[in-house]
């Protein structure tokens, strides 16, 4: 079962309509907005009007000028809903800007629970080497394939079927397939309370 073109609609409206509620509580034009993330102004606008996804990476940028969590820019959940996601269903998220980029599948994105969790199946024809930083914590699950993780100033690691790596989100860091297998990834991202 795949994610109707209704749910896509409601899901860009979403983001569209937090996007643009947290441009205006920080007090920014779309021009400003666009200038500080690296996008332009008629993608802004897009995002806004709910006609384009911003990728993952992207939201982070965004998520970062407008002092806000990513998750506070995805769809809300409420806190006493059981949420069941089927395979095929979640947005589907390209994880950079670049071409040919990994697309992800956002399975679940709370901001009340601070938390976030994508699925990845990818393989290394599809590009995946971005360098990503953000608050809280990383719990990544390799379930097949094999893939090289890099953080900045510390070693890499290597990770086979099974391994699992948690690590501090503003560590930067960035995923590399390994071999000809494609890999299957799980990764959960939960915030740290504020101080």
């Amino acid at each position: 079962m795949t994610t109707s073109d209704t749910e896509v609609d409601r899901i860009r409206s979403s983001v569209g309509q937090a996007i643009h509620s947290a441009r205006t509580r920080a007090h920014l034009s779309m021009r400003e907005l666009a200038e500080q993330c690296g996008v332009s102004q008629p993608f802004i606008s897009a995002v806004e009007r709910g006609l384009s996804t911003p990728s993952i990476s992207t939201l982070y940028r965004l998520a970062e000028v407008l002092d806000t969590q990513p998750s506070a820019l995805l769809p809300v959940h409420r806190e006493d809903e059981v949420s069941v996601i089927r395979m095929g269903q979640g947005r589907r998220v390209p994880s950079s800007d670049r071409p040919n980029s990994a697309v992800g599948r956002v399975l679940f994105s709370d901001e009340a629970r601070q938390l976030e969790v994508y699925e990845y199946v990818t393989d290394r024809v599809e590009d995946l080497d971005v360098w990503f930083e953000h608050p809280g914590d990383v719990v990544l699950y390799l379930i097949e394939g094999w893939l090289r993780l890099e953080f900045a100033g510390r070693p890499a690691v290597e990770l086979a079927p099974g391994d699992c790596v948690v690590h501090p989100g503003p560590i930067p860091h960035r995923w590399s397939v390994q071999g000809d297998e494609q890999a299957h990834i799980f990764v959960v991202v939960v915030r740290r309370e504020s101080a």
